[in-house]
């Protein structure tokens, strides 16, 4: 296996990728967490995300004021999503090593940002709550179901007793 290829299971061994972490870990107190194949990095404590690390790359937390400044500071880096409020630049996995000084140190600021100011929710995240809630309240709430009124039976042709009257009042069969 190359060192650069995935397991299995897992974000794959790269050394610069390793080497950032040990760093990382060594200027700050993080908490690292694995989901699928994306390493999270938070500061110790705080639930706020500050660095991805995933096969395709690094993302690092930036303030949204100066998610551009960031962006040019590291060669080949740019924003994710300009306009969510929780900015993020990426640095791709080819240009980790070239930039591996640039990145370390904002990823450094990325998590002390984390530390100090988590980042406000998305508004959809935060109508989505709000609409969930609502609907579980309400739903907790809600009268029993009434039951379903039964139909009447339909009326039956007097004369030949065989078929139902049409809505006119008529036998269909066209002999009564």
């Amino acid at each position: 296996m190359d060192a650069h290829e995935t397991d299995g299971d897992g974000v794959g061994a790269a050394p610069s990728v390793a080497r950032l972490l040990l760093e990382l870990r060594a200027q700050v107190t993080i908490d690292v967490r694995s989901a699928g194949k994306t390493v999270q990095v938070r500061p110790q404590g705080v639930n706020a995300v500050a660095v991805y690390i995933h096969p395709g790359g690094v993302d690092l937390a930036v303030e949204p004021d100066r998610a551009n400044e960031a962006a040019l500071a590291i060669p080949g880096a740019y924003i994710k999503d300009p306009d969510d409020p929780n900015c993020f630049i990426t640095v791709d996995a080819y240009l980790i090593d070239q930039n591996y000084d640039a990145l370390l140190a904002g990823a450094v600021q990325a998590v002390e940002l984390r530390a100090v100011d988590p980042p406000a929710k998305a508004p959809k995240a935060a109508k989505a709550v709000k609409a969930r809630a609502t609907t579980t309240r309400s739903a907790a709430k809600a009268p029993p179901k009434a039951r379903p009124v039964p139909r009447p039976e339909p009326a039956i042709c007097p004369v030949c007793r065989q078929y139902q009257l049409l809505a006119s009042g008529e036998c269909p069969s066209g002999y009564c």
